[in-house]
């Protein structure tokens, strides 16, 4: 199958997963676990399941991300940018291998939608940008969708035109005016125009090659424009109806700049009911984990590939049906494991309690603990007769036998 589209993988710059503290703490985000696999090899999942191939997908990351590289090297183009890069910083360092109109996704978003009804959707609107929303629920008494995982204090107000067009956006955090102040050419340019809430950004763009050469030009005229979400998008969205917009796309032939001039830089917003989720913060992260142990008929498909392990263990140790536990792990006697995920090679001691938990790889949790409602990272340790309520730990973390900890973060 050709594919008319490149898929652009944003994996992460110096600053990735600071949201995450303390679990990428000189870890990779892309290489956080859900269900036991990797968040990166997801999105490979889901853009290999539409006829993506090696050839058509690239990776943007820093070295230190180097392992998240390695792990993707024969599912995808891996290309290395500076330390200091930002979202669209990245994409103007590795245009040269950027060919044609393509898709911009940021690895920490989780999505069960089909990508083939996002791109038939921005081929058939002729959009210049299409962005994926995910539509929450409306709380009713506010007035827009309730402070949940994926839309928290700081929500985006958007103006969605009668024929998808994004025509205002503006974030509620970044805006200290008491009322919205909105042009009248953006609410005379469609027949109606909606006030929504409850829009959760993806982070899924859709862009025409076009796109990135209007990146280029606003950057040579020194705007320094580094964020795709925070400062490019808000601008093109600004700025969409101004014919001096289109004057800096590359003009190869000056009929051309006409045609374009006559359609005008059309964004769209491409609404979704399906899964999706962005995994940006603790809050999320542990929400997609759990949502990945849901089987059956309730069970979200993005997650329902991924293999447990049938281990043996103790007669007396009670494992609830909806937690997983990864291959390698030792369980000792009269262990309660509830709604958790245990990733591979862990060593659990005897009378531990583990519930509404996430185990990386190679945990050791000595005997007699109670672990609730934490995330434990690879490599970690907790000592004997201790108990965490709402804990984190990082990478080679350890925690003294006979400790009571409730809100800790815990760093090597």
């Amino acid at each position: 199958m050709q594919v008319k589209y490149q898929a652009i993988i944003l994996g992460g710059g110096q600053q990735a997963g600071s949201m995450l503290f303390p679990l990428c703490q000189d870890y990779s985000k892309g290489l956080l676990p859900i269900c036991n696999k990797p968040m990166i090899l997801y999105q490979l999942d889901v853009l290999e399941s539409v006829g993506f191939g090696p050839q058509d997908i690239l990776l943007l990351i820093t070295r230190n991300h180097q392992a998240v590289g390695d792990l993707v090297q024969r599912r995808a183009e891996v290309v290395y940018v500076s330390d200091d890069s930002d979202s669209g910083s990245a994409l103007l360092e590795s245009c040269e291998k950027i060919k044609k109109d393509f898709i911009l996704l940021s690895c920490d978003t989780m999505i069960g939608a089909n990508i083939l009804n996002l791109l038939d959707f921005h081929y058939s609107t002729k959009a210049t940008i299409t962005c994926m929303m995910k539509e929450e629920d409306l709380d009713k008494k506010q007035g827009r969708a309730p402070i949940s995982c994926n839309l928290n204090e700081s929500f985006d107000i958007m103006f969605i035109g009668s024929d998808h067009s994004l025509l205002h956006i503006i974030n509620q955090e970044d805006d200290d005016q008491a009322s919205l102040s909105v042009s009248r050419n953006v609410l005379l340019s469609c027949e109606s125009v909606q006030i929504m809430t409850n829009l959760f950004d993806t982070h899924i763009y859709v862009c025409q090659y076009e796109v990135l050469e209007l990146f280029l030009n606003l950057n040579k005229q020194k705007l320094e424009i580094q964020n795709w979400k925070e400062e490019f998008l808000p601008y093109i969205v600004k700025h969409q109806k101004n014919v001096n917009l289109l004057n800096l796309i590359a003009k190869k032939q000056q009929n051309l700049f006409h045609e374009r001039k006559q359609q005008q830089f059309s964004i769209k917003v491409f609404i979704t009911q399906d899964y999706a989720r962005r995994l940006n913060n603790i809050k999320d992260y542990q929400q997609a984990n759990f949502e990945s142990m849901i089987k059956g008929n309730k069970g979200i498909p993005l997650y329902q590939g991924v293999q447990d392990f049938q281990l043996q263990y103790p007669q007396d140790a009670r494992i609830s049906p909806d937690s997983v536990i990864g291959e390698g792990t030792r369980i000792g006697n009269k262990v309660t494991i509830q709604r958790s995920i245990i990733g591979k090679n862990c060593t659990i001691g005897d009378h531990v309690k583990i519930s509404n938990s996430i185990i990386m790889k190679n945990v050791v949790i000595n005997s007699n603990c109670i672990i609730q409602h934490c995330i434990l990272s690879n490599e970690s340790a907790v000592g004997h007769a201790t108990e965490l309520n709402k804990c984190n730990l990082g990478n080679l973390a350890s925690v003294e036998p006979n400790q009571k900890l409730v809100d800790e973060c815990i760093i090597r």
